[in-house]
């Protein structure tokens, strides 16, 4: 072989070997897997360090998917119990249970007997709505959507009933008789717990069988969900441990039960690794592993917002919006009960997913730690975390409460001090006729009861109109500054109705401290 026949077989071959490396540098990188490169998961996971530490949450969990990969997770803290958190530890999922309640009735109309467009009515013959009519116009897909009319339901009586007798469910939705639409049936988006109540019940309605019964047949054992709970039998054989609540910033221990009422709107129950595979059979349309539990079309139809939230749109159980900073389009949800939060985010042009699960939860932290997920997304798409804050409203209403209990008991103290004072013979009250101390004895009791009154039923109204009892399970620091403000007013109260009628029987009346002079 010649110098220049040899040169030009080097030639073409280093010119071949360049080719292939093009090529396989090119399929190495295609456009859905750019996301999630080693540093950018790196990076996630140093910025979850510090969202632990942000949050004070005791336990958390996460997972970072792509297609039917699960990339990176970790489980990191202790649970309610003081047990190590790990991948198979039970979370309580919130109100991210109402994507899996959409996707038990996708796939009752994906088998033809359910039809969308057809009245909740037709399915549950006893429902009743305020009103018989009411029940009669909203539709499947109105409560798929939250586009019922139907308000928030706030009070313990409606939801977190923590019932597990038999028939929990079909109670729960029966006692939504006296819940009217606050607008038009079909026209606005209104968030409420009532949609995924009555959705639940239909399916045990149209199946013969439990919520829960259903969901473990059809979605939690197809997808390999072993440490999940959808009955409360369920929940004692995984083992829910207990989680936590803030109480004055810190978290505190606490172990709410189970709540099978409640499983269609938020108290399903799984680990992370169950929920990973969930997360994949929604990135896989409807497949996880040889198993479908949903075909594509109608998964995708789940994901699709067809309804204007005000930020984003509403498809069946989940969200649509655009994350912020990145500009891609994102499918998401998040829920809490009051010791818990789960949040899943995918992303359907990354073909990726994440998920974050903490064992702590309170309302005025919902921003921070709805912001982990939303961040880890971003880092993993080359942004930047956003930063959030509590809500200051319930600094603002606690310092309220605590001020208004100062002054109270400061007045109650005072009151028995003057009283001892007299007994003692160190000052004695001006004369003061028996009507006039019937008026300002009647004044004090008066004034004592409306600030009890003001305290107890108007403060929870600031959290969407709930009720003290359902204050005190969300935010129990709150719930306990009212109750010691109450007791200081009836004290007080006692306190004064006691002084005037002993002043009018002994012809000795009693005035305030600071109506008196010594």
């Amino acid at each position: 072989m010649s110098t220049w026949t040899y040169a030009l077989t080097q030639t073409r071959r280093l010119i071949a070997v360049a080719g292939c490396l093009m090529v396989t540098a090119t399929l190495a990188t295609p456009v859905a897997a750019s996301p999630a490169a080693v540093d950018e998961l790196a990076a996630g996971e140093r910025y979850l360090r510090t969202y632990l530490e942000q949050t004070k949450a005791p336990g958390l969990a996460y997972a970072v998917i792509r297609g039917d990969e699960v990339l990176q997770r970790g489980a990191w803290g202790i649970d309610g119990d003081g047990r190590p958190i790990t991948t198979q530890t039970p979370f309580l999922l919130g109100s991210t249970s109402k994507s899996f309640t959409a996707l038990a009735v996708a796939q009752l109309v994906e088998a033809g007997r359910v039809d969308l467009d057809t009245t909740a009515s037709t399915y549950l013959p006893w429902l009743r709505l305020g009103d018989e009519g009411t029940a009669r116009r909203v539709t499947v897909r109105q409560l798929l959507t939250h586009t019922s009319g139907l308000p928030q339901v706030w009070s313990t009586d409606l939801t977190d009933r923590y019932d597990n007798r038999p028939g929990a469910l079909a109670r729960s939705v029966h006692d939504l008789a006296s819940v009217r639409p606050t607008t038009a049936v079909g026209q606005t988006y209104q968030y409420s717990d009532a949609n995924y109540m009555i959705l639940g019940a239909l399916v045990e309605n149209v199946t013969g069988d439990t919520f829960g019964g259903y969901l473990r047949r059809h979605v939690l054992d197809p997808l390999q969900m072993t440490h999940s709970a959808a009955t409360a039998d369920e929940a004692r054989a995984v083992g829910i441990p207990a989680g936590h609540r803030y109480y004055f910033g810190q978290p505190q221990r606490f172990a709410a039960p189970f709540d099978t009422a409640g499983v269609p709107y938020g108290f399903l129950a799984a680990s992370l690794d169950d929920l990973s595979h969930y997360v994949i059979a929604q990135l896989s349309g409807g497949r996880y592993g040889d198993n479908r539990i949903l075909g594509p079309q109608s998964t995708q139809q789940l994901h699709t917002g067809t309804v204007a939230t005000g930020h984003g749109t509403y498809g069946f159980g989940w969200k649509n919006s655009t994350l912020d900073g990145v500009g891609t389009r994102i499918v998401w949800h998040a829920g809490a009960t009051p010791d818990f939060f789960t949040h899943i985010v995918l992303v359907p042009d990354s073909n990726l997913a994440v998920i974050i699960m903490t064992n702590v939860y309170g309302l005025h932290m919902d921003a921070p730690l709805s912001a982990g997920a939303f961040n880890l997304a971003r880092i993993l798409h080359g942004g930047t975390p956003a930063t959030a804050t509590e809500d200051p409203m319930q600094v603002w209403v606690m310092a309220g409460l605590l001020g208004v209990a100062a002054v109270l008991l400061a007045i109650l103290v005072w009151s028995w001090i003057r009283v001892l004072r007299r007994r003692r013979g160190d000052c004695v009250p001006p004369a003061r006729s028996p009507g006039r101390t019937i008026v300002a004895t009647v004044a004090w009791v008066g004034a004592c009861a409306a600030v009890a009154s003001c305290v107890a039923w108007q403060v929870p109204a600031f959290w969407n109109g709930a009720g003290l009892a359902k204050l005190q399970l969300w935010a129990p620091d709150v719930g306990h500054a009212i109750r010691v403000v109450v007791a200081l007013a009836a004290a007080l109260a006692l306190t004064r109705l006691a002084l005037g009628v002993h002043a009018i029987v002994t012809a000795r009346p009693v005035t305030f401290p600071w109506h008196e002079r010594t």
